[in-house]
Parts: C-alpha cells; structure tokens; sequence
C-alpha cells in the first residue's frame, strides 16, 4: 500500500488548481465504527466514484484547453474516481501532503483540506498528517497548514 501510495503521489505532484463536484461525501459511510476501521488494515476501496470536474475549462478552457482537459478528465475523471487501490480518503492524505511538503499553501490547499473532511480524514488524522509533513517537508510549511485545517476543522460555535 505504501509503494501504491508513493505512486500516486508522484502522479499528482504537478495538478491543476480548481473546484471538484463529486459524490466523494458519500462514497464511504460511516456507519459508526470509525475507530475500529482506522485500528484495522483498511480493504482497497472498491465502489466506484465518477469525479466530475469543470473547473480547468471554465478558468483556462480559452488559454489552455489541453491543460484544462487534462486536469478535468484525467487528474480528476480518471485519477480521482480510480479507487481499487486507494480510496478516496488516501488520495485525499496523499495530495494534502504533497501540497504541503511543496509549500503549496494557498486556496488550493485549503480546497483539498476541505476535500480530505468530506472524505472522512478526522480532524486528528490531519493534524498528525501535518505534523508528520512538517518534519520531512519543513516546519514552516505545516505551520502555514496549519491555518486552513483550524479554519476546516473548526467546530461550530455553541448557541
């Protein structure tokens, strides 16, 4: 798994930037026992998820349009919605912290944060997730990740 996760972060290591609409909310339940899944070895994610993604035609289609088809169908058609091997909860650990580890901390990162708590990433799992990048990509890196995972992950004021 941890061969297949470096793939695939090599594989995404250079993406287009942009707005995702998909089922990913909703492609792993929880059916209560999230604790005793995250104790055992996950099995591959094996339903399958279409990723439907417009963002690079609608902001590069005129000035880019073959970098605007390949970020909407393939990194995200067809990148994002394989998931025999990892799911979308690992591809979602994977691309946060390669961003991270890049230095990448703008909306783009804040976009995917956003996108690893809607594929079930805990708010404990990311922040040993940035730690861990901190140490291997820079201190400095995960302190500006930081900021967009306390404003993900924020709970919601009590009324």
């Amino acid at each position: 798994m941890i061969r297949s996760a470096a793939i695939a972060l090599l594989s995404i290591l250079f993406w287009g930037t942009g707005m995702v609409q998909s089922e990913a909310a909703s492609a792993q339940p929880d059916n209560g026992n999230a604790a005793a899944i995250q104790a055992s070895t996950p099995a591959p994610a094996k339903k399958a998820v279409k990723i439907v993604q417009t963002a690079g035609r609608q902001q590069l289609g005129d000035f880019a349009p073959d970098f605007a088809r390949y970020n909407d169908d393939i990194l995200f058609g067809e990148v994002w919605s394989k998931n025999d091997v990892l799911s979308l909860h690992d591809r979602s650990i994977v691309t946060v912290s390669a961003l991270i580890a890049q230095g990448i901390t703008d909306s783009s990162l804040k976009y995917h944060i956003e996108s690893a708590k809607k594929n079930g990433v805990t708010k404990a799992e990311m922040a040993e997730i940035i730690t861990q990048v901190g140490f291997y990509g820079g201190w400095p890196k995960a302190w500006a990740a930081f900021r967009y995972a306390k404003e993900v992950y924020q709970e919601p004021a009590a009324k």
